[in-house]
């Protein structure tokens, strides 16, 4: 596997999770949770870091936030500003 550079994932990231606080609050979460060595939901390569494994999560669509306001779900991430209340992994 090639590895991509952060910056092409960061931009691709970017259109799935429009909102920039809310990517880097969703990416913050997922590294966390890869640190203490939850499963990723990708392929990993060996030498790949934790970022660029969740980046590359969102990307795919295997994870994404959960809001408080369960009524912005529905919306599309750049239609609110809520906090995320958790994140989904499936």
């Amino acid at each position: 596997m090639v590895l991509e550079d952060k910056s092409d994932l960061i931009e691709k990231a970017m259109k799935v999770v429009k909102s920039k606080p809310i990517l880097i609050n969703l990416l913050a979460r997922r590294v966390r949770q890869l640190n203490k060595n939850a499963r990723p939901l990708v392929l990993r390569d060996e030498n790949e870091d934790n970022i660029n494994v969740a980046l590359r999560e969102v990307i795919a669509g295997k994870i994404y936030p959960v809001f408080k306001n369960k009524e912005h779900n529905n919306k599309t991430h750049d239609e609110h500003n809520d906090a995320i209340e958790e994140l989904y992994t499936p």
